[in-house]
């Protein structure tokens, strides 16, 4: 980033009202939208359906003011958002320490649902992921796997992070945006999941300058879940669990794969504080 656009790159306060601005929006239209196409909301398959539209067309609204406020500033989309390619080995990692931490953190959601009886909107969340038809499997695929990682991943480890990177020391960085992340999901019962899962992608997304591995990371979660919620885990996928809880053996493994990766991503982009990569 040359020295002009420095000077201009919004502060992290900034940034952090335009992505609540963002939600504001986007809960606004797709609610408005609702009421003038699915006037029986309070029928259970039609509010299920606009949960779905909220997935999959929703969370492309999000982008439209970050992006209108990045060209008012003169900005490079490119810059803010971290849109740099990273290496197919990379790629793999990326995967791997999203699958490791996705892993980890159902353990940890059914270690604090041990503490804390889920709210009854988790079990409507639930039903709402439920695929019931191939046209579900495509808006929860799309919404969940595809659409939703991008939007987020741009909105937090790219816009967000990189702001926070620009005006203060990167530790900070990562545990401020990952901190956005999980307050901007409105679930208290997940936010220590969601956080930690975030220290982890913010931390590829610092080493890597690019916000590939954060988005194939949250993806593979995304994608998890979205599995998990749909299959009898316990009887399709028998070495997963230990009891009511995730395998000891698959969990050491997850924390192998994780750490692995993230070891991987210092080899790779070595002694750098920019991402750059190694040069022959």
């Amino acid at each position: 980033m040359n020295p002009d656009q420095e000077k201009k790159f919004p502060k992290p306060v900034e940034a952090f009202i335009v992505i609540i601005l963002s939600f504001i929006f986007v809960i606004g239209i797709t609610q408005l939208l609702m009421i003038l196409f699915l006037p029986d909301a309070d029928d259970a398959s039609k509010n299920a359906i606009g949960q779905k539209i909220f997935s999959t067309i929703g969370e492309l609204g999000l982008l439209i003011i970050p992006l209108v406020y990045i060209r008012s500033r003169d900005l490079k989309s490119r810059s803010v958002f971290r849109l740099n390619p990273i290496p197919f080995p990379i790629i793999l990692w990326s995967f791997i320490a999203g699958l490791g931490i996705s892993i980890m953190a159902d353990e940890l959601d059914r270690l604090i649902t041990l503490l804390f009886p889920a709210p009854e909107f988790i079990a409507e969340i639930a039903e709402a992921l439920r695929i019931q038809s191939v046209t579900d499997f495509l808006f929860l695929f799309t919404g969940m796997v595809i659409i939703a990682p991008i939007t987020e991943e741009f909105l937090i480890r790219g816009f967000l992070q990189k702001s926070l990177e620009e005006h203060q020391d990167v530790t900070r960085a990562v545990i401020y945006a990952s901190l956005a992340w999980a307050i901007i999901h409105f679930v208290p019962i997940w936010a220590i999941q969601i956080f930690i899962m975030g220290i982890v992608l913010g931390l590829l997304t610092w080493k890597s300058e690019s916000i590939l591995p954060a988005i194939i990371g949250h993806a593979t979660n995304n994608a998890l879940a979205l599995l998990f919620n749909n299959i009898d885990v316990e009887n399709i996928l028998r070495f997963y669990l230990w009891g009511s809880h995730v395998s000891p053996l698959v969990l050491l493994l997850s924390l192998a794969g994780v750490v692995l990766s993230v070891r991987k991503f210092y080899d790779y982009y070595p002694n750098v504080t920019r991402g750059k990569p190694p040069t022959s």
